[in-house]
Parts: structure tokens; C-alpha cells; sequence
């Protein structure tokens, strides 16, 4: 079964770290509820009901890819190996979201345009994915996931990963930078900054999964985010580590 990053990293999150592993599963539905900051940097903490969706038709899937709801194709190079390629949507960002972004324009939903591979080799998951958003002055990100599976006993697994995003400098500008008429509006609380294009963020985190019966399953979801390089310094980060985690049920069919 399927992580929400991205960013859970909200409990669609849970159920995309393990993408290779999921491949004999034909349909997996279910609901999952997530926590994490409420934007990139914030000290503020929101949850999350996530319907769990996760379906496989030939070499049509629909998946979380990077955390986001995505829809692709992909195929298995040998019996391990799986390359594709996905459209996924991003979630907003509004500056009403905290007082701390008062000034600083919308980030609207959109669309991303990714490809993606993953490799298991024994208990270790390697996924690699690198998407355009499908919006002008949006920019480009790249994820790498590597996850282990850590202990197993009957039902039960526990596995432990981390993840690294990279950003160009449009998307780290798009949501790190303060352009001067947003530090103007934000009523001297901000001050102008570029940021540059390198590695965004990494975490940690430990995923649990139970399964229940021969179609139900569970699955809980803990780690922390860290902001790096220039993302850490923008004016609007008010906290440059934070905690996120999630529960999810989900029934295959």
C-alpha cells in the first residue's frame, strides 16, 4: 500500500513509499488522517482527513507521487525495476494561511508534469521522481526516497526512510523567496530575498504497517522535516525543522 511529503506527507504519503512492493495490488481505497505544518516553515500545525485512493489497470496507475494525488503509466524493466511518468497536483498556499505570509501573494493549485523510477533490492526501496509544474514561474523539483524495512514479524512491518527534495531556483523562489512589493505589503514584518536553486529540504521518518485480514490494512506514519540552504533563511520560515505523521485504514481489492 502507499506517504504526503508531501508532504503527509499527509497520509497519501503512507501509502507511496513503498511504490514496488504495491504493484501487485490492483485497487486500494481508504481514508487517512494526517498532520503537518501548515505551510513549509510554519510553527503551525493543522490535520487532515485524506481520502486513500490507489489503483493499477495494465500500465495505468493512479498513485501519490512526491506526496501530491497523481495519475501516470509505468512499466516494469524486470521484475524489480519500474520507470513511468505522472501529471500531479500541488496544493495551494494562502497568504491567509499565518500571519506571517500577510503581504505574500497566493500559491494556486496546479498541475505537475513528472517522471519517476524506483528500484527494490531486497528490503531496501529506492524512488526517484522529478516534476515541471505546469505553471509559468512555478519551477522544477527533484525527490529521492530510499526506505528499509527494518523488522517484520507476522503481520507487522516497520520500515525507515528519509527523503531529499531538491529545487531550481523558480520553485525555491516561488515559495521561499519575497519579491520587494510583497515585503512592502507585508507591513515591514518581511524583507525582500532571493532564493537560489539547492537541496530544499530532508527527512526522517518511520512507517508501521499491520495488516488486519487478507484486504485490510493499517498503516501509521511519524518523521521530521528539515529545511535546508536557502529555503531555512527565508523570512517567512518561522521554524526550520518540523514533525509531521499520519494514520491510514485501507481496503484492497
Amino acid at each position: 500500500m502507499f506517504f504526503a511529503r508531501s508532504k503527509s506527507l499527509t497520509a497519501l504519503l503512507i501509502l507511496s513509499v513503498m511504490p514496488c512492493a504495491a504493484l501487485a495490488q490492483n485497487t486500494t481505497i481508504g481514508v487517512g488522517l494526517g498532520f503537518l505544518p501548515k505551510y513549509e516553515g510554519s510553527n503551525q500545525y493543522g490535520t487532515r482527513f485524506s481520502p486513500l485512493l490507489k489503483h493499477r489497470n495494465g500500465h495505468f496507475f493512479l498513485s501519490p507521487r512526491s506526496g501530491m494525488p497523481a495519475a501516470g503509466v509505468q512499466t516494469e524493466l524486470t521484475e524489480n525495476w519500474t520507470i513511468g511518468s505522472f501529471v500531479s497536483l500541488s496544493q495551494a498556499r494562502k497568504s491567509g494561511d499565518s500571519a506571517r505570509l500577510h503581504g505574500m501573494h497566493d500559491i494556486s493549485r496546479h498541475g505537475n508534469l513528472g517522471v519517476f523510477t524506483a528500484l527494490q533490492l531486497g528490503d531496501v526501496v529506492l524512488d526517484a521522481s522529478y516534476y515541471q509544474a505546469l505553471k509559468s514561474g512555478y519551477g522544477s523539483n527533484f525527490t529521492a526516497d530510499i526506505s528499509y524495512k527494518l523488522w517484520q514479524e507476522g503481520a507487522s512491518q516497520l520500515r525507515v526512510g528519509t527523503e531529499l527534495k531538491w529545487s531550481n531556483k523558480k520553485a525555491m523562489q516561488t515559495y521561499f523567496g519575497v519579491e520587494p512589493n510583497e515585503a512592502a505589503a507585508s507591513n515591514g514584518n518581511l524583507h525582500t530575498y532571493q532564493a537560489s536553486a539547492g537541496m530544499r529540504s530532508y527527512s526522517v521518518y518511520g512507517l508501521a504497517t499491520h495488516q488486519l485480514s487478507d484486504s485490510w490494512h493499517v498503516h501509521g506514519l511519524v518523521g521530521v522535516n528539515n529545511l535546508t540552504s536557502d529555503a531555512k533563511n527565508s523570512p517567512i520560515v518561522e521554524k526550520k525543522s518540523s514533525v509531521f505523521g499520519g494514520l491510514g485504514l485501507g481496503y484492497s481489492f
